[in-house]
């Protein structure tokens, strides 16, 4: 919960631990860290799963720059081989990846990244560029996926019709088919 609102660790400890005494939160012990770590007591399921390494993701979400899971730049790094960096500030030409660039994480795995803009008035959401990363596929399962996550983005910008212009093979055609 610390890491997540992005506020010190040691005045929670005690309050934490008192949470898994009353049974909110599961104490666990995560490779590589050396501080406590906790999963709600509702998530216990998909702990066991996990646990048994049987916890799959059936999920596709297109993520804020800001999201909790790839805001720690190093962390996400090392937990996902995912080397992020916002690109707005950063000159054009030297753009890697677009002046906006959000993730794509598809099943658990960050696969992608693109950059994206509205266009309320003609009811258009353009993704200008979509990259994959090392070891992601295209495939038709992803085009799918990326379709109902990008339809969902476009709906909830009110704009509904999609438009895609840089993306690795066929993919584009796969998102708009």
């Amino acid at each position: 919960m610390a890491d997540y609102y992005r506020l010190k660790r040691a005045p929670y400890g005690e309050m934490l631990l008192g949470l898994a005494d009353q049974g909110e939160l599961i104490p666990v012990k995560v490779e590589g860290w050396s501080h406590d770590a906790f999963v709600h007591a509702s998530l216990a399921a998909e702990l066991e799963l996990a646990a048994a390494g049987k916890l799959n993701s059936g999920n596709t979400a297109i993520l804020s720059p800001f999201d909790p899971l790839v805001w720690d730049r190093k962390r996400a790094l090392e937990l996902f081989d995912f080397d992020y960096k916002i690109e707005c500030y950063t000159p054009a030409p030297k753009r890697k990846y677009g002046y906006f660039t959000l993730p794509v994480l598809n099943r658990g795995k960050l696969v992608g990244r693109l950059d994206a803009k509205a266009h309320r008035k003609e009811g258009v959401f353009e993704v200008k560029s979509l990259h994959l990363e090392p070891g992601a596929r295209v495939s038709q399962r992803l085009a799918d996926d990326l379709s109902a996550a990008l339809g969902r983005m476009a709906a909830w910008h009110g704009a509904p019709r999609l438009a895609i212009g840089q993306a690795p093979g066929d993919l584009a055609a796969r998102i708009l088919a």
